[in-house]
């Protein structure tokens, strides 16, 4: 763990402390397990391009031989948000910003399944512009708790574009996006969920990718 990722945690566990009944309290972070065979997305190479997250709110499925890493298991508070992003070049840089909405900027999300795949936008956090962060790992506290119950999935809104994504995983890696079935190759267009208690389809899957986020949440007795 670094020393970074540590800090976050303690501050998180004091955050802890205000709940009630917090002795009892579990911190857990939801994030993708491992997968050695993934490689970050950006710079790319000639045979595998840069490659971003854009326009969208996504939700990582599976991961191997784990199904739905990110659907909360025990009722709690969603207390923060971490992102590992790759390096893209000055010239990818002011080329997805050109083409893709404007400067890197994402947001973690809480969704609720209405039906299928259908889910409901139950809660979004404020958008944090994130090319100071480009090559690093970024950790965001928030600043107020969320309640999330048994069920919700915590997602990554993306408003414009993020080099959050990891390439090669394997076949049985995927992830979801807020799109339809007819805008699965239409990547430019907005589809990010962001009104609150809205319902989008989250058809579209992508295979051999991990979105690179994490939520941590404190589970509640």
């Amino acid at each position: 763990m670094s020393r970074r990722t540590l800090s976050v945690v303690l501050a998180l566990a004091l955050i802890a402390l205000a709940i009630p009944a917090a002795a009892y309290a579990v911190i857990t972070t939801l994030t993708n397990p491992p997968d050695t065979n993934a490689t970050a997305s950006c710079p790319g190479t000639a045979a595998t391009p840069c490659t971003v997250v854009s326009r969208t709110t996504a939700m990582q499925v599976k991961v191997g031989d784990t199904a739905t890493p990110f659907k909360v298991t025990t009722a709690g508070r969603l207390v923060g948000w971490e992102i590992t992003l790759s390096s893209p070049t000055s010239s990818q840089i002011k080329y997805f910003d050109a083409n893709e909405g404007g400067t890197s900027q994402a947001a973690i999300a809480v969704i609720r399944q209405v039906k299928a795949l259908d889910y409901k936008l139950e809660y979004e956090s404020p958008v944090i512009h994130l090319q100071p962060y480009f090559g690093q790992t970024a950790d965001f506290p928030l600043t107020k708790s969320v309640a999330i119950r048994a069920g919700d999935v915590i997602a990554l809104t993306v408003p414009t574009w993020v080099p959050a994504l990891e390439l090669q995983a394997g076949r049985k890696a995927a992830w979801r996006a807020s799109r339809n079935r007819k805008q699965c190759t239409s990547v430019g267009v907005e589809t990010a969920q962001t009104v609150p208690g809205s319902v989008l389809q989250y058809y579209c899957i992508y295979r051999t990718a991990l979105v690179d986020y994490s939520a941590i949440v404190i589970s509640t007795p």
